[in-house]
C-alpha cells in the first residue's frame, strides 16, 4: 500500500524535480515507511511505500533493465500502490516462461516481469487491488491501471504536452503551488445530487482512471483505454444451497489468501453480518495454520441507537478473537475533516467517513493491515431501497395515494420516515431510474436550484441516471448500478482516504474479483431469498455466527450527526456555515441558513445535507490556502 506519483512530457522539455518532490511530501502520510523519485528523459515518477509485503526486496521506484535487444520492451520503471494476492502463483508462471526474479517474493517484481510477458494484458491476470503505471523507457510509452472494483485510487490531469498523475487529486495540485485549483460544476452538481462525483474529479481537470481499465499514452500523447473486465451476466441457474455452498468456498479462499502480511494484521470488527462472517473466516483460517489469535478491532458510539460495540464483543467472544474497543469522541470533528480533506483534495458527504477514521487512526498502533466486510451490502442484497424498488414496481400507484404530510418525520430512521421516502419515490416518476434518484439524492433538483443557482443551467432531469442497466428486476438493477457509482465512487474512496491518511492498509475479502463474479451472476431471489437483505450471506454466516447475529437487522456504520449538529458541534456548525467561502462557490446564504435554522429547532433532520455543506466550507478554505502537506 503506497503513493504513487508521476510527470510525463510529450516533448523533451526538461521535467523540474522539485516540482516531484512536492507531491512525494504531499503523499508522504500514504507511505511512512520508505520513498524515492527516479527520473528518466520525459518521465519523473515518485512513490511513498507502506511496507507490507517482502520490506527488504520491494523498493520503489522499481526498474526492470532491457534483458535483451530483441526484447518487446525497453527498460522498465514501476509505481505501483496496493498488493497483489495471487503473486506467488504469478511467479512460478512467469519463472517457467524463463524471468528472472531478483527479490524474495515481492509483488511489486511480479508487475514488471508480467508486463514484459503479457504487454497490455497484464491486469487480466491480477487478483488484488492495485494502481500502477509503467514506464518504458525506450518506446516513451506509459501504462496505466486500476483493479476491477476500483479500491485504489489514480488521478490524472492533462494539460498541453505534459500528463501529471497521483494517487490523489490533491497530490497532482501540489506539483503545481502556484496554480489555484479552480472548481469542476458538473462534478459538483452530482456532489449535491448524491453526496460524491463520478470520475470527475472536483478540481476542474482532474480525471479518475475508471477501475477495471487500462490506459497507454504514446510518445506523442496519444491514448487509449480499454476495459478489461466486465460483471458476470445474470444467471438463473443452480440452487440456493449450490450458491451458499460455492459462496463458502470462494469467501473462505478469498480470506484466506488476504492474511498474508509481513506485519502486523487484524480484522474491523462492527458485529454487522458482513465484518463478522470476515473475521470469522479469518480466525478459522489462522487456527488451522497454528496461528496467533486474530486481533479484532471496533467503534463504540455514544449514542446508544448507534452503537455496536456489544454486537462486535459478542462476535469476537464466540469466534475467540483479541479484541479491542475504542470510543468515537466527535471534539475533534473538525480537525478530522480537516486533515481528511488536505489529504484528498475533494469532499466527502457521507459522515460515515468520521466513523472509518476513528476506527483506522485507533487499530494503526496495534496493526498495519486489517480486514474489512466492505462490499457486502452491494453485492448481497444490504440495502432496502433494493426491496423498495420491487415494491414500487407492484404497488406504485397505491402508494402514490397515500398523503405525504400524514408521514412527516424528523427521525431519519422511523419507519414513518422510510414509508415517507418510499411514496416520495412513487411520486417521481413511472421509470425505475426516477424512482431510485428520488431515494438516494442528497438534495433534489429543485433544492439545487435553490442552493446553487449557478448550477441550475446543468439540470437535467435523471441525466446523472442515464446508465441505468437493462434487466426486469429493478431490484437488481439497482444492485448493479450501485456496483458501478456507490461502491467505486463512494464507498472504496471512503475507505482509501479514511485508512490511507494514517497508514493503514485495508483489505476486502467481499469484492475479491471470484466473490463478486459469483455474487454478480446471481438473480436477487437467490442473493435476497424471500426477500431478506442479505439472506444468502445470513445463510452462510448461519454455519460461523451465533443466531443472534444472524439475524439482527443492519444498523449501518454511522454517527447520530443529526443530534450532534443540534447539541456538540450547533455552533461550529452555525460559524462553518456562514463562511463567506460557500457564497463564493455559488451557494445561496438564504439556503443554507433555512436549512440550518430547520435542522437546529427540530423541524427537520438535515444532518447529511449539512454535513454535505460542512465538507464544502472546508474545502473552500483548502482550495484558498493552496495545496500543501497534510498535516501543515
Amino acid at each position: 500500500m503506497c503513493g504513487i506519483a508521476g510527470i510525463v512530457r510529450f516533448d523533451d522539455q526538461p521535467i523540474d524535480r522539485p516540482r516531484a518532490e512536492a507531491m512525494l511530501a504531499h503523499m508522504s502520510h500514504r507511505g511512512p515507511d520508505a520513498s524515492g523519485i527516479s527520473e528518466h528523459p520525459r518521465c519523473t515518477l515518485a512513490h511513498a511505500r507502506l511496507s507490507i509485503i517482502d520490506q527488504i526486496g520491494g523498493a520503489q521506484p522499481m526498474h526492470g533493465p532491457r534483458v535483451a535487444q530483441t526484447a518487446s520492451h525497453g527498460p522498465l520503471h514501476l509505481v505501483f500502490n496496493g498488493e497483489i494476492y495471487n503473486h506467488r502463483e504469478l511467479r512460478t508462471k512467469l519463472e517457467k516462461c524463463g524471468h528472472r526474479f531478483t527479490s524474495d517474493h515481492s509483488d511489486t517484481e511480479t508487475l514488471l516481469l508480467g508486463y514484459r510477458e503479457w504487454g497490455t494484458g497484464l491486469p487480466e491476470h491480477l487478483r488484488g487491488m492495485f494502481a500502477f503505471t509503467l514506464w518504458d523507457e525506450d518506446r516513451r510509452e506509459l501504462f496505466l491501471a486500476r483493479d476491477r472494483a476500483g479500491k485504489k485510487p489514480l488521478y490524472l490531469h492533462r494539460a498541453g504536452n505534459e500528463l501529471v498523475f497521483a494517487s490523489l487529486a490533491a497530490t497532482i495540485t501540489a506539483a503545481d503551488p502556484s496554480r489555484s485549483p479552480a472548481i469542476n460544476p458538473a462534478a459538483m452538481l452530482t456532489y449535491l445530487r448524491l453526496g460524491y462525483p463520478f470520475a470527475d474529479s472536483m478540481i476542474q481537470g482532474i480525471e479518475e482512471v475508471p477501475a477495471a481499465h487500462w490506459m497507454m499514452f504514446d510518445a506523442q500523447g496519444k491514448t487509449q483505454t480499454r476495459c478489461y473486465w466486465r460483471p458476470s451476466s445474470i444467471s438463473r441457474d443452480g440452487t440456493s444451497t449450490d450458491a451458499m455452498d460455492r459462496l463458502g468456498e470462494v469467501l473462505t479462499e478469498a480470506v484466506g489468501i488476504r492474511l498474508e502480511a509481513d506485519v502486523p494484521l487484524g480484522c474491523f470488527l462492527s458485529g454487522g453480518i458482513d465484518s463478522s462472517l470476515i473475521a470469522a473466516l479469518a480466525q478459522q483460517h489462522l487456527a488451522k495454520q497454528g496461528g496467533d489469535r486474530l486481533r479484532t478491532f471496533s467503534v463504540a458510539m455514544p449514542d446508544i441507537q448507534y452503537d455496536e460495540a456489544p454486537f462486535a464483543r459478542a462476535v469476537a467472544d464466540h469466534i475467540g478473537s483479541e479484541h479491542t474497543e475504542l470510543l468515537a469522541d466527535p471534539v475533534d470533528l473538525i480537525a478530522d475533516l480537516e486533515q481528511l480533506i488536505s489529504v484528498s483534495g475533494e469532499p466527502t458527504a457521507d459522515s460515515g467517513l468520521l466513523p472509518s477514521y476513528w476506527l483506522c487512526k485507533a487499530a494503526r498502533p496495534h496493526v498495519k493491515v486489517a480486514l474489512s466486510g466492505d462490499g457486502g451490502d452491494e453485492l448481497f442484497g444490504g440495502y432496502d431501497r433494493y426491496r423498495a424498488m420491487a415494491l414500487l414496481a407492484r404497488y406504485r400507484n397505491l402508494l402514490r395515494a397515500i398523503p405525504r404530510a400524514l408521514l412527516h418525520s424528523t427521525n431519519p430512521r422511523s419507519a414513518r420516515c422510510r414509508l415517507g421516502r418510499l411514496v416520495d419515490a412513487a411520486r417521481a416518476g413511472a421509470i425505475p431510474p426516477a424512482q431510485y434518484a428520488s431515494m438516494i439524492h442528497l438534495f433534489t433538483d429543485e433544492q439545487i436550484a435553490d442552493l446553487a443557482p449557478s448550477l441550475a443551467a446543468g439540470l437535467t432531469t435523471n441525466d446523472h441516471m442515464s446508465d441505468w442497466p437493462d434487466g426486469p428486476d429493478v431490484g437488481h438493477a439497482a444492485m448493479r448500478w450501485d456496483r458501478a457509482h456507490y461502491l467505486p465512487y463512494e464507498l472504496l474512496r471512503k475507505v482509501d482516504r479514511s485508512s490511507m491518511a494514517v497508514a493503514l492498509e485495508v483489505r476486502c475479502p467481499m469484492l475479491d474479483t471470484q466473490v463478486v463474479e459469483l455474487a454478480g451472476g446471481l438473480p436477487r431471489t437467490a442473493l435476497m431469498p424471500g426477500g431478506r437483505p442479505k439472506g444468502l450471506l445470513r445463510q452462510l454466516s448461519a454455519r460461523y455466527l451465533p443466531d443472534p447475529i444472524v439475524r439482527r437487522p443492519k444498523r449501518g456504520f454511522a454517527v447520530p450527526i443529526g443530534r450532534w449538529f443540534r447539541e456538540d458541534l450547533k455552533d461550529a456548525l452555525a460559524d462553518r456555515l456562514t463562511d463567506p467561502g460557500l457564497e463564493a462557490m455559488g451557494l445561496n446564504p438564504r439556503a443554507i441558513s433555512r436549512y440550518l435554522d430547520e435542522h437546529t429547532q427540530g423541524q427537520a433532520d438535515h444532518g447529511h445535507r449539512l454535513f454535505a455543506l460542512l465538507q464544502l466550507s472546508l474545502w473552500s478554505g483548502w482550495l484558498r490556502e493552496g495545496p500543501r502537506s497534510p498535516g501543515n
